[in-house]
């Protein structure tokens, strides 16, 4: 009976760690992928004169911030899921919270876009 008990132990201290790199490895990929986009938009938003860099500039943070809300939003649903499947009530809680973290952050980006910051005077 005691060999039976180390053996399932065993097996979910496994599944833990499978999902903490598994978890390891998602979080460098967009880290990884936010660097390359932010480098890019970078170059474009400074590659002309320079008179609109403030207005590209803001974009592309709107733009950034709706996506990064949206991929928070959507990994939250995935551990939703993942805890409605494992019927992990604290799990569940907190999903429901990263997905409302995303509609946050989504909703904060789509203010910065709202957000008029031209330099002209009206």
């Amino acid at each position: 009976m005691r060999n039976n008990n180390v053996t399932m132990m065993s097996t979910r201290v496994r599944k833990a760690e499978a999902k903490r790199n598994f978890i390891k490895k998602s979080f460098r990929l967009l880290l990884t992928m936010a660097f390359v986009l932010t480098t890019f938009f970078t170059v474009t938003c400074f590659a002309d004169d320079g008179s609109g860099a403030i207005q590209t500039a803001q974009s592309l943070l709107s733009k950034a911030a709706t996506a990064g809300g949206g991929l928070w939003a959507v990994w939250g649903l995935v551990t939703l899921g993942m805890a409605i499947k494992d019927h992990n009530g604290p799990g569940i809680g907190n999903a429901v919270w990263q997905i409302v973290g995303g509609a946050i952050i989504i909703a904060a980006g789509v203010a910065i876009g709202a957000l008029d910051i031209s330099m002209s005077a009206t």
